[in-house]
């Protein structure tokens, strides 16, 4: 009898090993979906700067940390994104900030 792989199943021990692998890795609210692509937001207080803590799961991916300034009702934000490929797994990993959390402003 033949049995169909479960897609969430490689998500589930990718996670397990991330988060066993890099125990120093800020704390993150992850997500399974089903098809198997994995997702976490690292979320902190808005006027924490998230950048340092992106930057170490970027790393712990191998991936490039990506920064989109934006403006959320008149109120200037950093957002930051990881889309990465882990242990055949789709890994995103998101978080925002206040921009001046981050020493950084958005462009006019």
């Amino acid at each position: 009898m033949k049995t169909n792989p479960i897609p969430q199943h490689g998500a589930s021990l990718a996670l397990v090993q991330l988060l066993q692998e890099h125990r120093d890795l800020a704390p993150a609210t992850w997500r399974i979906d089903r098809d198997g692509m994995l997702s976490g937001t690292v979320a902190y207080n808005a006027d924490f700067d998230v950048r340092p803590a992106m930057e170490a799961y970027a790393e712990a991916l191998g991936a490039t940390l990506h920064e989109q300034p934006v403006t959320s009702q008149g109120v200037e934000h950093a957002t930051f994104h990881i889309f990465a490929k882990w242990r055949d797994v789709q890994v995103n990993v998101w978080a925002s900030c206040a921009a001046a959390a981050t020493g950084s402003a958005v462009a006019a």
